[in-house]
């Protein structure tokens, strides 16, 4: 059975006395914990070679896939979920789909096409018209607007069918039913997997292998394992254990996964009275945005609570509700408070290393009980928490005296923390304000948070430790809600059309079906070459430095490694020219590529790159930012001005200014498909089949030829789909096939370079970061003028041009004044990987530009009555990016709506400037 990087979402099938079904990640469920279980992949739900499903035909028909690699996900977290429920509810619907990621569709139409399998009717929030869709005609225009209401439409669909669904194997039941447990040993090249069948047995291997991990969801340990290179030789897999899975009431085992907690709450919260399911209802809310749902079915209850991780949302909840553990070793069991386990700290050892924890009560609130569970993170959902937080009260009965209180605290240190002396002050005082003023200012002297540089995010979690006791504050006098509004838009048809004119048509994606069912093929789908090998990278550490040796004798002793390949191996070309600065194969600095290594597999490649020994020579300074470049006056020559009036002067003579700082941070293009490679010798005079993920099909060719010394018309670039590029995938992946042809033209072998997430976003640049530093200043002047005035000009200077361009419209009065502008162009040099949009990194650069100019402010009028407003403007920008593309043209004219006289100095960088300009605005306002 393969797993194809892509379709990362599977379905599998347990049989311990029910079937359950559930999609999980493939990176992160190792297959030795699949033994007993069914496992279904995209391909086998549907086929186009068989029959397309439902859930297929629906997601390619309403328009839910774009690139495509992403859709086998988004298809079998839908499948998995109506197999459960056959006929979900939209938050069910909505819930299901929290883990999945799309880059470029956008998820409307994607959930557009969830909603027709929902079992009630979903309102399309149309209100463009003053009208509701469910309130029209159910035809496909509407008759007054002439416009298509529906983007498909749902006669077209074939009917779900439960009752054709795949079973589950009869072999596998019989399994489960009639062959005894045993333990199960699987063995690789380094490591041993150990599943035992009973407590006993698992204390046993807890003795034997004092070091050896328990996994059972492997989100702790596949993520160190991957990403921080944590070897462990020998794991064991609790899973199948009984005693770890126990489901008593409100007693759940530790193996059981957070989604099987979350509907076993659910559950009780139907069963029991409102004030005794407070507890409940707090662990639910961190439940719901605790990674996705592909994360929660594998995750295990216990393994978040011995983790003991600062980033666990559960347990400050679960410690502030008096949840138990249930611990055994081979001296007995006992049962401790979760509680303890947080109380003293980081140091706190109360769990002894050879203790197990078997299960889990969670106790139910009671009468005068007020618990509530907090998480503030970068996103609702599939984001690790800043801070967060679990509180409980309880009041003496008819009163606001506080009887007990609990309070815990996730994310400030490097576990979850306690503040013990806040609670026991705070016992038998009032709940008021003033117990409120004395709870903040004690939180904040006894929860002590480490230090950092710049002491921003120290400061952001202190804010967010106090405003999580104010809310908490706030939600026990009352209960707040939420409403989420959604809006949609509809795409405008003439109904007169011909059938054979598309223009305006809601068309369905030609390769919809195939991304649907996984049969579109991506690289890495591409079936293995004869004697393929595969590449690993080793990149640069250091920003500045010199490569002083390259040790790679110890990488060339691994199992499977084939070669080394270096700059030196490039037969021709290691710089290419399409710019005034050069773009190289194999450079030295931070993320680019040193040398690579092949191997007969991915996995040995990697382990292999790993063992590259790099010497460096340490040079200085180290200019890593924007700031730094400044600071140590870092510029290229020479540097360049271009004036018009006195700035210096004009603002001698002003009233009023305000300055301050605006900080943008680069963005990484983040495409679906990282970058992938192919490259197939031909055989003869150098020819290559290279097979890329690019947008530029003709710059690879070029840049392949140029790095073998060959004829373009002897390297084949073949690109059948891109799995998202944004812009990313244009040089960057000419550098990488260049490198793989390299590689393939040494060995005289196919070679297939897939980065990782991480490699990727390391070697790879992106959009860029500004630091703006800006000044306002404004001077009331008495007069007026009744006749228009407008001014084009346009300035340059060698091959930069700064134009300026005044928008002016007909006031009835106005006051305009000739704009003095100075501009100072400063190209900084630094040491550090540059968030270059279509480059890969480069030394960065900055500029700053001062300028000072008059508006006539016409919405103000009345205000000003007599006065008219002369503003001047300074403002200095450091920008991110390369010598040669800072080129001013003709300004982009989208904000013809503002009525205010502009410069635009970004034309390529809209964002930047519209955010500018509109926080500009809001600070003259201030100024008048």
């Amino acid at each position: 059975m393969h797993f194809y990087y892509n379709k990362i979402i599977f379905m599998f099938f347990f049989s311990f006395m029910f079937q359950r079904h559930y999609s999980a990640n493939a990176c992160l469920l190792p297959i030795c914990s699949l033994y007993g279980a069914a496992v279904t992949t995209v391909e086998g739900v549907g086929s186009t070679k068989t029959r397309v499903h439902p859930v297929q035909e629906r997601l390619a028909k309403c328009h839910g896939s774009q690139c495509g690699f992403c859709t086998p996900g988004m298809v079998m977290s839908i499948y998995t979920l109506l197999r459960n429920y056959p006929e979900p509810t939209s938050e069910q619907m909505m819930a299901a789909l929290a883990g999945n990621l799309c880059r470029c569709t956008g998820y409307r139409p994607i959930l557009d096409a969830c909603k027709t399998f929902c079992k009630e009717s979903a309102c399309c929030q149309r209100k463009a018209n003053g009208k509701c869709c469910l309130d029209q005609e159910d035809d496909l225009f509407d008759k007054e607007e002439k416009v298509s209401t529906r983007l498909f439409s749902t006669d077209e669909f074939q009917p779900l069918d439960p009752t054709q669904e795949l079973i589950f194997p009869p072999e596998l039941m019989r399994m489960a039913e009639n062959q005894p447990k045993r333990t199960l040993f699987f063995h690789g090249e380094r490591m041993t997997w150990i599943s035992p069948v009973s407590l006993d047995e698992l204390l046993d291997l807890k003795a034997a292998h004092p070091k050896a991990p328990l996994v059972v969801g492997n989100t702790s340990v596949g993520p160190e394992m991957k990403f921080r290179g944590v070897f462990h030789p020998i794991v064991i897999a609790p899973a199948r254990i009984p005693d770890l899975n126990v489901v008593k009431r409100l007693t759940l085992g530790a193996a059981c996964s957070l989604s099987l907690v979350k509907d076993i709450l659910t559950n009780a919260i139907s069963e029991y009275p409102e004030e005794k399911t407070k507890v409940f209802c707090a662990v639910l809310q961190q439940l719901r945005t605790l990674g996705g749902e592909q994360i929660r079915n594998v995750a295990s209850l216990g393994g978040n609570i011995i983790s003991r991780k600062s980033t666990s949302d559960l347990n400050p909840i679960l410690a502030a509700s008096n949840c138990m553990l249930n611990l055994a070793s081979r001296g007995g069991k006992r049962q401790i408070p979760l509680s303890d386990v947080f109380a003293d700290g980081v140091g706190n050892n109360i769990i002894t290393p050879e203790e197990i924890l078997v299960s889990v009560y969670i106790p139910h609130s009671r009468k005068g009980d007020y618990v509530s569970a907090f998480r503030q993170a970068p996103r609702r959902e599939n984001a690790l928490p800043i801070t967060n937080a679990g509180m409980r009260v309880l009041f003496e009965e008819g009163t606001d005296l506080i009887k007990d209180l609990s309070i815990f605290y996730g994310g400030a240190v490097s576990t979850t923390i306690c503040a013990k002396q806040t609670c026991g002050t705070l016992i038998g005082r009032h709940w008021n304000e003033q117990m409120l003023d004395e709870a903040c200012r004690l939180i904040l002297k006894e929860i002590a948070l480490p230090g950092s540089p710049s002491g921003e995010k120290v400061d952001y979690k202190k804010i967010l430790v106090v405003s999580f006791f104010y809310r908490f504050f706030l939600e026990v006098l009352q209960s707040l809600r939420t409403m989420v509004n959604w809006f949609s838009t509809s795409t405008e048809e003439q109904p007169s059309q011909s059938p054979q004119d598309p223009v305006g048509r809601p068309i369905m994606h030609q390769s919809g079906i195939k991304h649907a069912t996984g049969e579109a093929v991506y690289i890495d789908d591409l079936p293995s070459v004869d004697g393929e090998l595969f590449l690993a990278v080793v990149t640069s550490s250091r920003a500045h430095a010199k490569i002083v040796s390259i040790d790679t004798s110890e990488a060339l002793k691994g199992p499977g490694v084939f070669d080394i390949i270096t700059a030196h191996d490039v037969p021709a070309t290691n710089e290419f020219y399409y710019s005034d600065g050069p773009e190289i194969i194999f450079v030295i600095c931070v993320g680019q590529i040193v040398c690579a290594v092949v191997a007969d597999s991915d996995i040995h490649a990697k382990q292999a790159a790993a063992k590259v020994k790099i010497e460096y020579e340490v040079l200085e300074p180290v200019i890593l930012t924007i700031e730094e470049a400044i600071k140590h006056n870092s510029f290229f020559e020479p540097k360049r001005k271009l004036e018009h009036g006195n700035v210096d002067q004009a603002f001698e003579t002003v009233d009023n200014i305000i300055e301050g700082e605006i900080h943008i941070g680069g963005q990484e293009h983040f495409y679906m498909e990282t970058q992938s490679v192919l490259a197939v010798p031909i055989g003869e005079d150098k020819e290559m089949d290279v097979y890329v993920s690019t947008q530029h099909p003709a710059i690879i060719q070029e840049m392949v030829a140029a790095s073998l010394g060959v004829p373009a018309n002897r390297i084949m670039c073949h690109v059948k789909r891109v799995g998202g590029a944004f812009g990313g995938k244009l040089l960057k992946a000419g550098l990488l096939a260049s490198v793989a042809a390299v590689a393939a033209n040494k060995t005289s072998r196919a070679v297939r370079l897939i980065l990782s997430r991480g490699d990727d976003m390391l070697i790879t640049g992106g959009r860029h970061p500004f630091i703006g530093k800006y000044k306002v200043s404004a001077t009331r002047i008495q007069g007026k003028s009744t006749c228009p005035y407008s001014v084009n000009k346009s300035f340059s200077y060698n091959q930069f041009n700064f134009k300026t361009k005044l928008l002016a419209r007909k006031p009835r009065d106005s006051v305009t004044v000739q704009p003095f502008i100075c501009f100072c162009l400063y190209l900084c040099r630094g040491f550090f990987l540059c968030f270059v949009g279509f480059f890969f990194p480069s030394p960065f650069v900055s500029f700053s530009f001062y300028s000072s100019f008059c508006l006539s402010f016409w919405e103000w009028e009345a205000k000003l009555a007599q006065t008219s407003a002369e503003v001047y403007f300074k403002m200095s920008i450091w920008y991110v990016h390369t010598k040669e593309q800072l080129v001013f043209t003709e300004p982009v004219s989208y904000r013809k709506s503002y009525p205010v006289e502009e410069i635009n100095l970004f034309p390529a960088h809209d964002n930047f400037c519209l955010l500018f300009h509109l926080y500009y605005i809001g600070k003259v306002r201030e100024v008048l």
